[in-house]
């Protein structure tokens, strides 16, 4: 690769894990961020979560989001950059009527196997939880509290 993952405009490997459409743009590790584009519709998100040994940095690329870092909530529009520190409780939901792209980068990475794991195993928030709540718990992620 000559020290660079490029990953053109449109690509990426499609994943649909908790019904939120992403696209990884770097799979990531130790030494690489996991870097992926996420499709966030009106009123969806994903539950309270925390990241113990990692970072999460959101970009909004289009539409607006709501956050709710360590309690407190705010929203980010188009251009909007958005960094949860490692071990902050968190979550976030979909504003805009016609959806949200949000540009999301974990670091260090790894975070992209789990959505991937819960994708292999056709998993179901509504019905897995506790099978989703385990693969989490091998990928450092605690899940906290529900959606917002």
């Amino acid at each position: 690769m000559g020290g660079a993952v490029h990953t053109p405009a449109g690509a990426g490997a499609p994943n649909d894990a908790f019904g939120l459409p992403r696209r990884f743009h770097v799979a990531g590790d130790a030494t690489l961020p996991s870097v992926w584009e996420e499709d966030v519709p009106e009123g969806a998100g994903p539950p309270r979560h925390i990241h113990s040994s990692a970072a999460e940095l959101f970009v909004v690329r289009s539409g607006r989001v709501l956050f709710e870092a360590d309690g407190a909530q705010f929203e980010a529009g188009t251009g909007d950059t958005v960094l949860i520190p490692m071990g902050v409780p968190h979550a976030f939901k979909g504003l805009a009527p016609d959806g949200s792209v949000v540009l999301i980068t974990l670091s260090p990475g790894g975070g992209d196997a789990f959505f991937r794991a819960v994708s292999d195993e056709g998993l179901s928030p509504a019905t897995d939880m506790p099978r989703i709540a385990e693969l989490a718990d091998l990928y450092d992620v605690a899940f906290v509290g529900p959606p917002l």
